[in-house]
């Protein structure tokens, strides 16, 4: 990340210095009389001219170099993570091909693997992940430690389905189950929690209902492997996985949801 700065420093003080030039060298033409604008002069004009135009292109090309590998390093990471995670075969039999982006409020950006509270998850998401414009997508978010990793037995909790989504424009999708955040009970511990990104075959006809977020029963013991099966999905083209655990918001979501008081 620091090097990645740096050069992206670097490429706007070259083009600085490459537009300081052009101004200095208008400014010099008109300043310079005609009899004194020798060959000799030009030539030192065109040199400099080069020196800047090669240096620029240089760290342009340099700071390419970087973002694939910054692209390649961030889809190596999830993927890793993944399996130190036994999110294969929590929930997945096959990795995601590439890296889901989450950015929630406060342009707070999910990092692979890390630890964040309910309250810093609790409104949906923007996503950005390596998407085709043309094609149409399906969300997935959901926890397969429900209500606890050492005693799964709602895996997995749905938290977030979306289908139909024209490129990445999740607001024109068709929310199955509207987004609401992780809510790992009190004393739980750490509760993993997984988003994925499935490529369809083209706009498809769901015939699931939409689900009421106070009805537990449609969100506990979503079964994603049979789900992708019945609308023929590959493996994710994207994905994230983060965790979570207790705090105070909890208590506040689960009384709103489901009239509950921890």
């Amino acid at each position: 990340m620091q090097i990645f700065a740096q050069v992206t420093q670097m490429i706007a003080n070259c083009s600085l210095n490459f537009l300081n030039y052009i101004c200095a060298d208008n400014w010099s033409r008109r300043l310079v009389p005609s009899n004194i604008d020798s060959g000799a002069i030009k030539a030192a004009r065109s040199s400099q001219k080069s020196k800047a135009l090669n240096m620029n292109s240089f760290y342009v090309v340099l700071l390419c170099v970087l973002c694939l590998t910054r692209a390649e390093q961030e889809e190596l990471s999830v993927r890793r993570l993944m399996k130190e995670l036994d999110v294969i075969p929590d929930v997945l039999k096959e990795l995601p091909q590439g890296l889901l982006k989450m950015r929630f409020e406060n342009g707070m950006e999910i990092e692979e693997g890390k630890t964040y509270t309910p309250t810093e998850l609790k409104f949906q998401p923007r996503l950005e992940w390596n998407g085709d414009s043309e094609s149409f997508y399906t969300i997935i978010m959901l926890s397969p430690d429900a209500p606890s990793r050492e005693y799964p037995i709602y895996r997995s909790w749905l938290h977030w389905l979306v289908v139909n989504v024209p490129g990445m424009d999740v607001a024109k999708g068709q929310a199955i189950s509207e987004y609401f955040g992780p809510m790992p009970p009190k004393d739980s511990g750490l509760l993993r929690y997984v988003a994925l990104v499935y490529r369809q075959s083209g706009k498809l006809d769901f015939d699931e209902k939409k689900m009421d977020l106070k009805n537990a029963e449609d969100h506990s013991n979503f079964d994603l492997e049979k789900f992708t099966q019945k609308y023929d999905m590959s493996a994710p083209c994207a994905g994230n996985v983060f965790q979570s655990k207790w705090d105070e918001y909890v208590s506040e979501l689960m009384k709103m949801l489901y009239d509950v008081s921890e």
